[in-house]
């Protein structure tokens, strides 16, 4: 099938014949990070079909991590030749677009087509060639995949480049009633024919549409001020677009790079805060509900090729011949970018977390700053600076950043990863260190939690009294096994010595909702029975896994996070005073349901909890992320965790171990729940747990339906010893 060549405003787009056949997965395409949760992706291979979809394409979605129910999706399309759609392949990982996305309860959505070089861009960048029936396609089923059908039918936020700004634009003119707001980069649809441009098809302006915020945003030297080079047709083109939607009352604004052409430059510093403010006035708060009229009561006016905008009721000209911006705040950031690009941001980027030390190599986690984006990390050693990573970002066309930038506006391959290895760390020498981050405009975060090779490997617990403290599920003694076992198994040589001593209803903010257990007795609190257990069982290390209680399955409240935070801190405070060595904190495992819109989620209450925790910089006292990672998991599979919302299966007590070992730098084999229990060493060690625990629980006494009164420990200790000779045989057998 025989093609003509095509101008997209700026990129030329020759053609070339093709067919179906020809267009499988092939360099530079085959090329791309792996999609596990919270990535989902799809593949469509190209049709030779009239009016579907050409070429094959690939669309990877990004889910935030936690969230219920999506109110949206953010679509991130780059833009024609084969350099722009291979950078496609990464849109989705970037950290400053998943930010805004995930301030919103939104997905980020990027398509990468597989167009060959100098084919017709045309035959994608105008969804009526197929790839807005693709688009709408691959929502249903990456919905599918990720657990939230809603995805096929919330609102859409689009930022398109070049093709991808005709293909932003179009899919507005097609279906404005979806369209929350549309960032247009160097790339606009045609309205009315072109007989330059007769290989692009014009779309019609619907009234509709006329109610979406559009943002035309294009570099200087596209024509503007640069009239007489490659991307000149540029600016008349969106002048002509601007126009023909500003005179019909449109909320269509024009923001014009100094500094650019057709490259991407720092239009992100402008395009996220307005995509968020756009979001913020239109998602519905219903699932399901229409997108909210735009207010425009707040909005500001400029000329469109100018640098000042004013209140629109202080604007003198022609309103429907200047650009629109939607609140003074906007304003203000466009009047900063349309002079030299520097948009100002007062606030500091998140704090990294589970700042993790393995030998001499450091990773952390990092959310980007939603204004600034990240440009670095500032590594400490003892309290000194030792490096900053990178030491100098990539990003050929403006401010540098940690992924790198590419010019379609997404990082570069392979992904930059959260890394530093201290190649000078002095041998035998114990270091500490804390993780900053630096946004670009050079905004520091709060310095990480410490991270000390003391919290890594088995030599963290190995030969030292180890107590694990929680609520039901560790008393039930599960992932307390599991981790036990894995211990025993991987190191055969050492000595392991773990107490479970969780009790069922426990907190530790000693609250209680009204009714617990049917009116029989209200929830115990951990302090009735900690300084009885600490004389007496003399822990060097405690692993502490409360939250899922202490919230008392109501919402958030200040009351409520203030107690569960200060029985946190109270529990820090009573070990190490005791002499406890090392705290291992385990943040709240996920309330495991399912709540429709509009329904209370108690997980947002344990995600705060754990979010806290994670931010808690105390020396000696270490967080484990639990909550983070067995939301992601639950993301991955169909089946909940927990058949009572609470309560997690075997399966989810193994992930629970495993998160554990994981901090400490255990490389635990990957085996089924099954096999784990048919091992006759893991029967020895479950043995050994449950007799334990129940004799040092009777031991230290505790109170909950009746006071448990302390009893002698009797034969346990020698029963267990007993045990632990059977355990040893096994493990250390030639």
């Amino acid at each position: 099938m025989s093609r003509t060549a095509a101008k997209c405003f700026g990129v030329v787009c020759l053609l070339v014949p093709s067919s179906a056949g020809l267009l499988a997965q092939k360099p530079p395409y085959d090329v791309f990070p792996p999609a596990e949760p919270p990535y989902y992706r799809v593949r469509y291979e190209a049709s030779d079909k009239p009016g579907e979809l050409a070429y094959p394409v690939n669309y990877t979605v990004w889910v935030p991590p936690g969230v219920k129910t999506l109110r949206g999706v953010v679509v991130h399309q780059h833009g024609c030749g084969e350099g722009s759609c291979k950078s496609g392949l990464t849109g989705t990982y970037d950290l400053h677009w998943q930010a805004m996305a995930k301030k919103h309860d939104c997905a980020l959505l990027s398509p990468a087509y597989e167009q060959p070089e100098k084919a017709d861009c045309q035959m994608w960048c105008d969804p009526r060639n197929g790839s807005d029936a693709a688009f709408r396609k691959c929502l249903a089923e990456l919905g599918a995949k990720s657990g939230h059908p809603e995805l096929a039918k919330v609102p859409w936020a689009l930022w398109g480049h070049s093709g991808g700004g005709h293909w932003a634009g179009g899919m507005v003119m097609l279906h404005p009633d979806r369209v929350a707001a549309a960032w247009l980069r160097s790339g606009v649809p045609l309205l009315k024919d072109d007989p330059a441009r007769k290989g692009i098809k014009s779309h019609k302006l619907p009234d509709t549409a006329l109610k979406v915020p559009l943002m035309c945003n294009l570099g200087t030297k596209e024509g503007v001020t640069v009239k007489d080079k490659q991307f000149a047709v540029v600016w008349p083109a969106n002048e002509t677009f601007f126009n023909e939607v500003r005179s019909k009352g449109g909320l269509v604004g024009v923001a014009i790079d100094p500094l650019s052409s057709h490259d991407c430059g720092n239009q992100r510093y402008l395009a996220v805060p307005w995509l968020d403010a756009c979001l913020t006035a239109r998602l519905p708060k219903g699932d399901g509900e229409p997108l909210v009229a735009m207010p425009t009561g707040g909005a500001w006016l400029a000329p469109p090729t100018g640098t000042e905008a004013v209140a629109a009721a202080k604007f003198t000209g022609d309103p429907l011949k200047a650009a629109w911006l939607p609140t003074e705040g906007l304003a203000k950031a466009w009047t900063e970018y349309v002079k030299d690009t520097k948009v100002t941001d007062a606030t500091p980027p998140p704090m990294p977390t589970n700042v993790r030390l393995r030998g001499n190599t450091l990773t952390w986690e990092a959310e980007a700053d939603l204004e600034s984006g990240l440009a670095s990390f500032v590594i400490e050693r003892d309290g000194r600076l030792l490096a900053t990573v990178p030491e100098q970002g990539k990003n050929p066309f403006g401010r540098p950043v940690f992924q790198n930038l590419q010019y379609s506006d997404t990082p570069t391959q392979p992904l930059v990863p959260m890394q530093f290895t201290d190649t000078k760390a002095e041998a035998g020498k114990t270091h500490t260190y804390r993780v900053t981050a630096v946004n670009t405009v050079g905004s520091k975060s709060k310095p990480s939690a410490d991270a000390t090779p003391a919290a890594q490997g088995a030599d963290a617990i190995a030969g030292k009294r180890v107590v694990f403290l929680g609520d039901s599920i560790t008393q039930s003694g599960g992932y307390v096994a599991f981790t036990t076992y894995y211990l025993e198994k991987l190191y055969p040589k050492r000595d392991f010595d773990v107490l479970g001593l969780g009790l069922a209803s426990e907190t530790l903010s000693g609250l209680s909702e009204d009714g617990h257990a049917g009116g029989k007795f209200p929830r115990p609190c951990l302090f009735e029975r900690l300084g009885r257990l600490l004389e007496k069982a003399r822990p060097e290390v405690v692993f502490a896994c409360y939250g899922i209680n202490d919230g008392i399955y109501q919402p958030l409240d200040k009351d409520r996070t203030a107690a569960f935070q200060k029985g946190v801190t109270r529990l820090i405070e009573q070990c190490q005073a005791a002499g406890v060595k090392q705290i291992f904190l385990v943040t709240p495992p996920i309330y495991d349901s399912a709540p429709k819109a509009g329904e209370f989620d108690y997980d947002a209450v344990l995600i705060e909890y754990a979010k806290w925790e994670t931010a808690l910089t105390v020396p000696g006292v270490h967080v484990i992320d639990l909550h983070t990672a067995m939301r992601k998991a639950r993301e991955g599979r169909a089946a909940p965790f927990s058949k009572d919302r609470v309560h997690p299966g075997d399966d989810g007590h193994l992930l629970m171990a495993m998160t554990i070992l994981a901090a400490l730098g255990v490389q635990a084999p990957d085996e089924t729940v099954a096999a784990i229990k048919a091992n006759p060493l893991f029967k020895l060690v479950e043995q050994k747990r449950a007799g334990r625990s129940a004799a040092w629980m009777r031991h230290v006494g505790y109170t909950r339906e009746a006071a448990v009164k302390p009893e002698p420990l009797g034969t346990a200790e020698a029963d267990a010893a007993k045990v632990q000779e059977k355990i040893d045989a096994l493990r250390r057998r030639e």
